[in-house]
Parts: C-alpha cells; sequence; structure tokens
C-alpha cells in the first residue's frame, strides 16, 4: 500500500470481537472506503477463551447482520436474571416475557463470535486483514493520519483518513494520542471458571451479592454455568490454589443453593478488577472503542455490549460523512456516547461500591431498591431496557 497516495482507507488496531464487529458494519455502508484491520495474532480470527453475554440489543444487531445463525447453536438464552443480596430480603427478578423479548440475553463463547465476524470480514472486498502486525507508530497532518505498522518482516507506513484504537486495555493508539486515563481499583479479584451442576439453569443467571462481593452465574448447556466470582484481591491467590473440592465447596457456601448443588469446576483464571475510562475517546483523526476507551467491572455483565454500542454508533456516524476522521464526524460521536458511558458506568460502579459497602442505612436503602424494582413495573422494565441495550440503541433508531 503506497503511504504517499491519497485514500480512503481506515485503519482499525486491534481485530478482536470490537474491532471485528466495527470494520464489518462501516465495510457493509461504505463501499468506497477500504479498510485496513491490523492484528497481532496469526492468521485465522482472533484466539478468545471468555465466555461473554449478549444483551438482547447486541443479539438483534447480530441478527440483522445475518451473523446470529453462526453462533446460535453454541448459544444459551437467559430467559430470567435473579438479583439478590445474601442475608438480607432484597430481590429482583426479570423475565423476558415479561419484556417482551425472545430472550434478555444470550450466553456466548466469544471464539464463535469471532470466527463469525473473521469469515464476514473475508467476503468484503474492501476490507484487509493483516494479520501477524500491529501499530506501531503514527503521526498527524491536516487531513490524513500517517500509521506506522510493524510485521514480521519490516516496517510499512500506510496513510489514512482515520485511525480506530481497538486494540484493548493496554492501548498503544490511546497511549501514542496523549488520551489520559483514569483508573479505579476496587480492591477486589475476579475468579473466573466452568463449574458443573447437578441440575440445569433452565434459562435462569444470577447476581448474588455476598461478603467477599458480587457472584455471578450464567447459563451454559449441559448443566453447567460460567462463574464470575468476586473476591478481595488479598484472598484471591489462596482461593485460586484450593484444591477442586474444595474450591466448589467455598463457592457453594458464599453462593447458597438458589441454583441447585455445584458438582466440579474447570477453567480456572484471576485478574483483578479495575474501572479504566479514557477521559475521551477522540483525538484528531484518532478514536478509541470498546476496552481501548472503557474497561468496567463485569458485575452487571455491560462491558462487552458498551463496546457494540461503540461499534454501531460509530458506523452509523462514518455511513454518511465525506471525510471520516474529520473534527465534526469524530465531535458527533463522542457527544452521542458520553451519555451511555456515563449511565452504564454510573450503573457498574454505584452497583460494586453500594453493595461492597456494609454500612447498615446504605444496606437497607439497596434493599428496599431491590424491592422496588421487583414490585413496580415501571421501573423494572426502565431498568430492563438499560441492562439489555435496547433504551439506547432505540433511541438512536428513532433519531435517524
Amino acid at each position: 500500500m503506497d503511504a504517499t497516495a491519497v485514500t480512503q482507507t481506515i485503519v482499525i488496531a486491534g481485530g478482536g470481537l470490537v474491532g471485528s464487529l466495527t470494520a464489518l458494519l462501516v465495510a457493509r455502508q461504505r463501499a468506497d472506503l477500504q479498510l485496513l484491520v491490523v492484528e497481532p495474532t496469526p492468521a485465522g480470527p482472533v484466539p478468545d477463551k471468555r465466555t461473554i453475554a449478549l444483551a438482547a440489543a447486541t443479539v438483534e444487531l447480530l441478527e440483522r447482520e445475518g451473523l446470529w445463525s453462526a453462533v446460535a447453536e453454541a448459544a444459551e438464552g437467559i430467559q430470567h436474571i435473579h438479583v439478590s443480596d445474601k442475608g438480607y430480603c432484597g430481590v429482583t427478578r426479570l423475565h423476558a416475557e415479561q419484556e417482551g423479548v425472545p430472550a434478555l440475553g444470550q450466553v456466548v463463547p466469544a471464539a464463535h463470535l469471532n470466527r463469525a465476524l473473521f469469515d464476514a470480514l473475508a467476503q468484503m472486498p474492501n476490507v484487509e486483514w493483516r494479520a501477524e502486525h500491529q501499530v506501531s507508530d503514527f503521526s498527524y497532518s491536516a487531513d490524513h493520519v500517517t500509521v506506522e505498522l510493524q510485521g514480521p518482516q519490516h516496517t510499512e507506513s500506510v496513510r489514512a483518513c482515520l485511525l480506530i484504537g481497538a486494540d484493548g486495555q493496554r492501548s498503544l493508539v490511546r497511549e501514542r494520542a496523549g488520551i489520559a486515563q483514569q483508573t479505579t481499583d476496587y480492591g477486589q479479584t475476579g475468579i473466573i471458571a466452568t463449574l458443573e451442576l447437578a441440575d440445569d439453569l433452565d434459562g435462569w443467571a444470577y447476581e448474588r451479592f455476598t461478603d467477599t462481593g458480587p457472584v455471578a452465574l450464567l447459563p451454559l448447556p449441559n448443566r453447567a454455568a460460567s462463574l464470575v466470582w468476586s473476591v478481595e484481591t488479598e484472598h484471591a491467590d489462596a482461593i485460586m490454589a484450593l484444591p477442586e473440592a474444595e474450591f466448589v465447596r467455598r463457592v457453594q457456601q458464599v453462593f447458597g443453593y438458589r441454583a441447585g448443588r455445584f458438582t466440579g469446576v474447570s477453567g480456572r483464571i484471576a485478574h483483578p478488577l479495575q474501572l479504566h475510562l479514557a477521559e475521551r475517546s477522540v483525538a484528531h483523526r484518532t478514536v478509541i472503542i470498546g476496552n481501548a476507551s472503557h474497561t468496567l467491572h463485569p458485575i452487571a455483565g455491560q462491558g462487552f455490549n458498551l463496546g457494540v454500542r461503540d461499534a454501531i454508533c460509530l458506523s452509523q456516524q462514518l455511513a454518511q460523512s465525506t471525510d471520516p476522521g474529520s473534527y465534526t464526524t469524530l465531535a458527533d460521536y463522542w457527544q452521542l456516547r458520553a451519555a451511555d458511558y456515563q449511565q452504564i458506568i454510573g450503573l457498574t460502579d454505584g452497583l460494586v461500591r453500594g453493595f461492597s459497602n456494609h454500612y447498615w442505612p446504605l444496606t437497607k436503602a439497596r434493599n428496599l431498591a431491590l424491592l422496588g424494582l421487583d414490585a413496580l413495573p415501571p421501573l423494572r422494565h426502565a431498568f430492563a431496557a438499560r441492562t439489555m441495550g435496547l433504551a439506547m440503541t432505540r433511541n438512536w433508531q428513532g433519531g435517524n
């Protein structure tokens, strides 16, 4: 690719879920644009061992884009959500039927979705996937950004109208663009594993707030559940080192028997639970999306779905723009995203702080809030629409 030629190229740093989805949405709407996806991993879809919860709005998008059929077989629908505070009477229940949706969300292996996106991109003539390459640096001019790509053999320069940083929490694009990041350490570590169960969850997902932090169970096929257990960081290593039987016993003790009996565990991993938030998501001819812009506590399962809405909103802004990297285009994108960030990050941060606090008046208030959500349909429907991502996406659709 000639770095000196006038180009309508968009470079996307990172071919993971959010980067690939953005590339696909933009490529399908703008055949006149060339998209270059730069991915450090070897050829093929990005490896990803996570199990992720897709909000209802995310599933709607995948269905519209013809991607859902490729992952539906491996998905497990969330028909009900049960939120409770251990040791207290507060509880909220959400049901797909009452919210008028086929499912409140879907639980899928990230690898299946990565494969579906990779295969779809391979069919797009205006998308080039550059494996084993990464963005190493970039420099600006008024009407373009020159991006340096480091490959296994050599470095090359690409002239682009826009650089999209979808390169994760340790984003080089964010760093080189001079965008500061705020970090909030919750003092918790998330232990993620797959639990084996005596009985199937039958479409129930659970969020249970305990003395050691929230415990989430997501339904999986074959009498299994995806576990996210938040523990105090000082105890995380000891818990991770427990033999399998003792680990299962401890999880059962903390969570209780609401979801039945736990019989086994596999695939334990741990990572610190922190909020990382960029002070802004745009710079000159540069935008950061997904985890490069925001990494959330997994308490409400909103992180990936917030990145999906980044992809939707950005593609909508680029759809009609004569200059995709212009100040006006990026400023409009940032203005639209700011409200969603504020609401979702406020929700997750408030839940972490509110349910990690044992101050009696706050404990009473949060349990009254859970009971109020459960008893008052208008409040429950508004809360469900927000967590399913439907409130924001329907606002966009209504404004188009």
